[in-house]
């Protein structure tokens, strides 16, 4: 059986990662056994981070593909280079591996960056692969899995826009882990180790900007709320002016800290700056600062 309690802390304390205590458990368990692992969560909320960290403390190489539209099998796999083919034929010389023959080969952590961004004719290559261990390439060889490959993926929710649905028989080959937000005394946690101060009444200002950004996950006018990095964001700016207790200034560093990270639902009348003032008056209001 082994000590995972042992082995979260230890991530945390080399990787220096706040908090994700049950999130980083599963996560060891499933590679334990070798299962490949789906991180499901909101934009800004570690997905990345736990997977490196998880990866290098196992001492895997580290293989990354961003997903989008125009990924395709050859982005996945590789491809042979033309002037080279041209030049030696159809040699091991003459073919660009991709980032998943790469890990099958020499074994080490397939990252799969916000995988259903990626179109239905890319994931089907990733069946054989995940399922047999095996991977063919047409007039080279056949690949079959170092021990040490393992995929770890992330999964936006389906709400978010230009996502397509997983495949149910991709879903199938993975092990579902869940990242939601973090206590708001972890995400204070955090900022602190992400923006440099300490006193008294810059302590207050994170406390805020955690309670602003908390405020536009809950708030219904917004499909999507901001990650942390609003709060750090929010934070670094605001500590930045000369009167930091001015409402003006508050409502203007939320905007530029916050525009850009939060999607409002269909229909809404307000606009994005409208809701951003809205929702800063209301936690200045609410505050003693």
């Amino acid at each position: 059986m082994v000590d995972t309690a042992t082995k979260v802390r230890e991530i945390q304390k080399k990787f220096n990662i706040i908090g994700r205590s049950e999130e980083l458990k599963k996560i060891i368990l499933a590679r334990v056994v070798g299962k490949n692992i789906l991180i499901e969560g909101e934009v800004g909320v570690g997905k990345t981070t736990l997977a490196q960290a998880v990866s290098n403390y196992f001492d895997s190489n580290f293989y990354r593909i961003d997903c989008s539209e125009e990924i395709l099998t050859h982005s996945l796999v590789g491809h042979w280079d033309p002037p080279l083919v041209i030049a030696k034929g159809y040699e091991e010389d003459s073919y660009v591996y991709g980032p998943l023959a790469l890990a099958m080969s020499k074994g080490g952590c397939l990252f799969i960056n916000e995988i259903n961004r990626m179109p239905e004719s890319t994931q089907n290559a990733l069946l054989t692969s995940l399922d047999e261990k095996i991977l063919d390439i047409p007039k080279l060889k056949t690949i079959k899995a170092n021990n040490e490959f393992f995929v770890v993926a992330t999964l936006n929710p389906s709400a978010h826009v230009g996502v397509t649905a997983l495949g149910e028989a991709l879903k199938d080959r993975f092990i579902w882990i869940k990242l939601d937000y973090q206590k708001p005394e972890e995400e204070i946690e955090i900022i602190k180790k992400e923006v440099d101060i300490d006193d008294d009444i810059d302590n207050k200002i994170i406390q805020i900007s955690q309670e602003i950004v908390q405020a536009t996950r809950d708030n219904t006018s917004i499909r999507r709320g901001s990650s942390i990095r609003g709060a750090i964001d929010l934070t670094a700016l605001i500590t930045q002016y000369d009167n930091n207790t001015s409402t003006k200034n508050w409502i203007e560093a939320a905007i530029m800290a916050l525009y850009n990270k939060i999607e409002m639902e269909d229909g809404v009348a307000k606009s994005k700056k409208e809701i951003i003032t809205e929702i800063v008056l209301s936690i200045l209001n609410d505050s003693d600062f």
